[in-house]
Parts: C-alpha cells; sequence; structure tokens
C-alpha cells in the first residue's frame, strides 16, 4: 500500500470500536498484574454484575459498563479474542457491532442473574452467591467470535477464530452440567452469535446483484473503503 492508503487505514483503525475495546482489555488486564491482591479484589468487586451491585441501591449502571473491560481471569487471552471483533464490524458496521455487543452483555448477564436470584429464592443456591464475581466480557466476545466464524470472507480468518473458540469451549461451559450460570450465559451468548451469523447469510442470499454477494472483507484495503459507521441496510 502507498503511504496515503496507510495514513487511510490507520486513521479507520482508530475510529474501530474494536480497536480501542482490543486495546482497552490490553490495558485493564495489565493493570491487574500489577495491582495488589486486595486492590484487584475491591476492582472485581465493584465491577461485577451480580446481584448485590445490580440491586437499586447498588451501581448496576457503572457494573454493566465496567464488568465489560474487567476479565475476571485469564486477562492475557481476551485482547486476542477481542480481535474477532474487526470481523464484526466489518460485517455489520460499527454502529450495529457496539449496539449488538453492548446488548448482548447486558442481557445475557442479566438473565444470568435472575437465574442466580431465582435459585437462590428456590433454596438451590447459597445467599452468597448474590455477592460473588462476575465480571468479563466473555458473553460479548464468544457473540464476536461465532460472527467472525460465520461472515469473515477469509477461510484463514474463520479457521482461526474457529479454532480459538474450540480451544476455548471447555472453559467456557465448565460447570453446565450443574447448572453453571456462566456457562449458560456463553450458551446464550453462542445462540445469539448464530441467530446474527443466519441473518447476514439471509441477507447477502436476497440482496441484489453486486450488494453483499461477495460477503464481507476484513482486509485493510477493504476495510478502508467501508463507512465505519455505516451497517448493513
Amino acid at each position: 500500500m502507498s503511504a496515503a492508503q496507510v495514513r487511510d487505514v490507520l486513521s479507520r483503525l482508530l475510529r474501530n470500536p474494536a480497536f480501542w475495546y482490543a486495546v482497552t482489555l490490553a490495558v485493564v488486564g495489565n493493570i491487574e498484574e500489577r495491582i495488589s491482591a486486595d486492590h484487584l479484589r475491591r476492582l472485581l468487586d465493584w465491577s461485577s454484575t451480580n446481584l448485590d451491585n445490580l440491586r437499586p441501591a447498588g451501581h448496576p449502571a457503572e457494573a454493566f459498563v465496567a464488568s465489560a473491560f474487567v476479565p475476571q481471569e485469564s486477562a492475557g487471552v481476551w485482547p486476542f479474542f477481542a480481535l474477532s471483533l474487526f470481523s464484526v464490524v466489518a460485517a455489520l458496521g460499527a454502529r450495529r457491532t457496539v449496539v449488538l455487543l453492548a446488548s448482548v452483555h447486558i442481557g445475557v448477564s442479566a438473565l444470568t442473574e435472575g437465574l442466580v436470584w431465582w435459585r437462590i429464592h428456590q433454596g438451590s443456591l447459597p445467599g452468597s452467591e448474590a455477592h460473588d464475581w462476575d465480571t468479563g466480557p466473555s458473553y460479548l466476545v464468544v457473540t464476536a467470535m461465532v460472527v467472525a466464524i460465520g461472515c469473515a470472507r477469509r477461510t484463514w480468518v474463520r479457521v482461526v477464530w474457529a479454532v480459538a473458540l474450540a480451544g476455548a469451549t471447555p472453559s467456557l461451559l465448565e460447570g453446565i452440567d450443574g447448572g453453571d450460570y456462566t456457562a449458560i450465559g456463553h450458551v446464550l451468548s453462542f445462540t445469539v452469535g448464530l441467530v446474527v451469523v443466519l441473518h447476514v447469510r439471509r441477507a447477502a442470499r436476497t440482496a441484489p446483484p453486486g450488494r453483499m454477494s461477495k460477503g464481507p472483507d476484513i482486509s485493510p484495503e477493504s476495510y478502508a473503503q467501508i463507512p465505519l459507521w455505516e451497517g448493513v441496510d
């Protein structure tokens, strides 16, 4: 690429929410490694979308936002997984990507905590579960990886995210046999991603010739020509 094309790609990269999300996760992960155990515990206590924080007297809005940026464990892998958002932006546009993944994070978190509340009141979980940590980007990242697998034009990109998701699946589904609510949340996130993929593919099949006929493209050259805040009509 020419110098002008490089500058254009860099300019668009800096306006891409996928770039800033991956960078933020990397920064937060580095901070988590450097702060003391007590400060880390306080950070996870505050950012968790648990019942204690989501009650009206807590800080539900702050918890929903912060929890998407504060990994609870394996902080080093999430910036890499978050790179799958580039494929989602290329497929849906930046605005729709932000709306979709924010909705997944908030909606799945709310549903899983609702399950916790119901199981506590049914007596199948102890009341202490209302204060347990529940933070991290996994719900929205799982959705992003599924969309990347189904919508990226380059075969090698699909393979990368398929292998990454397959490798993470045992950890993501840990405890599902016992009804672990986080594992259930990951299944819900996967399902949302699958629905989005089917919608994008259906739109591609029904689009007029020459429009969306080749599927999304995530290469830098093609991305430089994609309006960042334009979704799929």
